[in-house]
């Protein structure tokens, strides 16, 4: 099987939905510690300090929070005519656009997941917030966790299945890691073109759903500097610090004012990818550790030989609560959020 060159050279831009922003400005600048780039309008650009481009994400004031848009770079100008020609010979409609905030012309279409989608090549290169002669390993008068880059984003849509496959054929995205039925059906998968373990990942859940946008911390002081930062702003922390078993990346959850899911994500624990990686396939029965490395085992051993009830992962001030089955279905975003519940990455899912 001929490997495939690489076309789309990272996430270039998640833009999610902000009920107040001049609140949501002042948690993406001080505790986060994101850069703005500029206000327009309703909308506030933001990067990483290390990101060299003019914004990698956006907050959009709206009357619910959730997702906008995702956006993925390509590697070259070409490959926009490329991915243009292929959404054609699929019969995938899209719009060309012709330019948007400092940046240039982009191919917009809806995937099956029921997310807007955004490939594009050009936009402002501003550089980071260091030297470009003999600079130093990191910039100083960082504010908040000050993460240097955007990595990746979680997303769910109502059959994943049909969304993966498209992401694989139309796109070309690779599996890293999937999760598996017993009768071998991909239930979520984690997709990479860059050499990570993955860009987007796709879960179970509601349509256009969003889960979470991820941030780079570069080491496990980071990871807890991080979470020291959030607790301080007595930030709504989800879960960690802790580790996935899938990409094997530690993590920390939270949540903004507005109720969108972010995370820190331990890049320096992360795997790298070679083109011709096969992929990782976890069991639905391991699903416990494949999420919440350290406590999915704790709560694999508490049940019973033969129980397949499941439990919310505990933390302090909850109480244990039991599922009929394993089920996969998301927290989306602040209109589905319930208190004894905002730990819970497996919930029942309504008849």
């Amino acid at each position: 099987m001929p490997i495939m060159p690489y076309r789309i050279s990272r996430l270039g831009l998640v833009e999610i939905r902000s009920l107040d922003l001049d609140r949501d400005l002042d948690y993406y600048l001080n505790v986060l510690g994101l850069q703005l780039t500029a206000r327009e309008g309703k909308t506030a650009y933001l990067k990483g300090w290390d990101e060299r481009h003019a914004y990698s994400f956006a907050l959009t004031e709206s009357d619910r929070a959730g997702m906008v848009r995702m956006a993925f770079r390509t590697v070259d100008p070409e490959d926009l005519d490329y991915y243009e020609k292929r959404l054609k010979d699929f019969g995938i409609k899209y719009d060309i656009i012709p330019e948007d905030y400092r940046r240039g012309r982009a191919i917009r279409f809806t995937a099956p997941s029921g997310h807007t989608v955004e490939l594009y090549n050009e936009m402002d290169y501003t550089g980071n917030l260091l030297p470009t002669v003999n600079p130093g390993p990191w910039p100083e008068g960082l504010r908040g966790i000050a993460p240097p880059r955007l990595d990746h984003t979680l997303v769910t849509a109502p059959e994943p299945g049909k969304a993966i496959e498209f992401f694989q054929t139309v796109l070309e995205f690779r599996l890293s890691e999937m999760l598996v039925a017993p009768d071998g059906t991909i239930i979520a998968a984690w997709l990479w073109q860059r050499p990570a373990p993955h860009d987007i990942a796709i879960v179970p859940g509601k349509p256009g759903g969003f889960h979470h946008a991820a941030f780079v911390v570069d080491s496990a002081d980071a990871l807890f500097r991080a979470a020291d930062i959030l607790a301080m702003h007595k930030a709504r922390i989800d879960y960690g610090p802790g580790r996935h078993g899938i990409t094997r990346g530690t993590t920390i959850y939270f949540f903004d004012p507005s109720g969108n899911r972010l995370e820190t994500f331990g890049g320096y624990t992360a795997y790298q990818m070679d083109p011709d990686s096969r992929a990782i396939r976890w069991t639905q029965d391991q699903i416990g550790p494949a999420v919440f490395y350290y406590s999915g085992w704790r709560h694999r051993r508490m049940r019973p030989r033969g129980d397949r009830t499941g439990r919310y992962p505990q933390s302090r001030g909850e109480r244990h609560v039991r599922l009929p089955r394993w089920r996969l279905w998301h927290v989306q975003d602040a209109s589905d959020l319930r208190p004894d519940r905002t730990r819970a990455l497996f919930r029942r899912r309504s008849p």
